[in-house]
């Protein structure tokens, strides 16, 4: 009977632990990155491969993630660029706005700004935006905004800061360092054009304009220091329809950016738009993708889908099935990379059980700090499991 007893314990505890396996297996496949034929997945894995054996090596690895109010509040991409620089060196921020967006948020960098009114292309359609969709306009000739990184240092900043002249005047814009001394800039005489001008600072650093400039974004790069950038590009409210908004110049600045890889963060705003015309929506995407092709020929591109999502706890956004379904499918005819945030989470309807754990909001919708945290662990696993699979 003993025998017996322990025979059934045996046969108990192996059969839990190979539940548990297939279990752990099964999120392990979830949470994958996966390469539907990306012509640069390989060459942007084997980058990242020679930085992380190399972190002296003056690599910079550019990442920019587009998206809506998931990127929006840098919570996602915050700690899946902490995660990154970790592993792989600290090269610097990357983009920013010009200056803090209401409703939004930098978990890198604060900003002190006065006399500035910010245009944004969630809301206005009839002006000559740069990439992001915000302008600071001057009020007055005395606007100033100051640009301080939340972990201050006193190594040298390349700075790229995209503005352009109302008035063909001099002296619209003007730089000045950490210590007040005056930073000298040159940029071409030309009024309504957007150009960009560089320079290096220490931080943290001020910008002067008077009421005939306007700024668009802004990069913050370590000077000379190799490591990875994560750039978070986005708009709360945003669809990926926003960057027909955006002037003409904008993919100059997409192409001027170095990008290595592209993430595409969008569809939860369309999943709720009980109109949506699918064929548009599908023909908006490939050729959003193929914009970024020939802006960024040797870039690789991810398409992440949105996190679970419900309208209540018995009902998901009625175009919610339809953009899960067209993602998946552009990733594959248009061979990117992709990221299934739902089935990262633990499939359809997982958003009410994180909901539980305190890591979704009660709109079910957007997640809590915790939440956005754990999600980007675990992409920057699935992530970096891809990068390994590619050495």
């Amino acid at each position: 009977m003993i025998k017996l007893l322990k025979y059934i314990i045996t046969i108990v505890t192996i059969t839990v632990s190979v539940g548990c396996s297939v279990a752990e297996s099964k999120t392990d496949a979830q949470s994958t990155v996966v390469d539907f034929g990306d012509p640069n997945a390989k060459q942007f894995a084997q980058r990242l491969n020679s930085l992380a054996r190399n972190r002296n090596g003056n690599q910079v690895v550019n990442i920019t993630q587009f998206g809506d109010s998931h990127s929006a509040a840098d919570f996602f991409t915050g700690e899946f660029r902490t995660l990154m620089q970790q592993k792989y060196g600290d090269a610097g921020i990357g983009w920013i706005t010009p200056v803090a967006i209401k409703g939004q948020n930098h978990t890198a960098v604060g900003w002190k700004a006065k006399d500035w009114r910010v245009i944004t292309s969630r809301t206005v359609s009839d002006v000559d935006f740069p990439m992001g969709g915000f302008i600071a306009k001057a009020t007055n000739d005395l606007a100033t905004i100051q640009i301080t990184p939340k972990s201050l240092d006193n190594k040298n900043w390349q700075v790229k800061l995209t503005f352009r002249a109302l008035k063909n005047t001099p002296n619209l814009l003007s730089i000045y360092d950490a210590d007040g001394k005056k930073i000298n800039i040159s940029y071409l005489p030309k009024s309504r054009v957007w150009q960009t001008v560089s320079f290096v600072t220490k931080n943290p650093f001020t910008i002067k304009g008077n009421r005939d400039v306007e700024i668009g974004g802004i990069w913050l790069n370590r000077s000379k220091k190799s490591g990875v950038i994560v750039s978070s590009i986005a708009t709360n409210g945003a669809k990926q329809s926003i960057w027909q908004k955006w002037g003409s110049s904008w993919l100059k600045e997409l192409s001027a950016s170095k990008s290595d890889l592209v993430i595409l963060e969008y569809g939860t705003n369309e999943s709720f738009d009980e109109t949506l015309d699918v064929n548009d929506y599908r023909k908006n995407l490939v050729n959003n993708i193929r914009q970024i092709r020939r802006a960024l020929p040797n870039a690789a591109i991810l398409l992440m889908t949105p996190p679970d999502t419900m309208v209540n706890e018995n009902k998901i956004p009625k175009s919610f099935s339809a953009i899960m379904s067209i993602q998946k499918q552009v990733a594959k005819s248009e061979k990117t990379l992709y990221w299934n945030w739902q089935a990262a989470m633990g499939g359809a309807g997982s958003v009410k059980v994180w909901q539980k754990r305190g890591l979704t909001r009660p709109d079910l919708v957007h997640q809590t700090l915790q939440g956005y945290k754990e999600s980007a662990k675990i992409f920057y696993t699935g992530f970096n499991e891809f990068i390994k699979r590619n050495k």
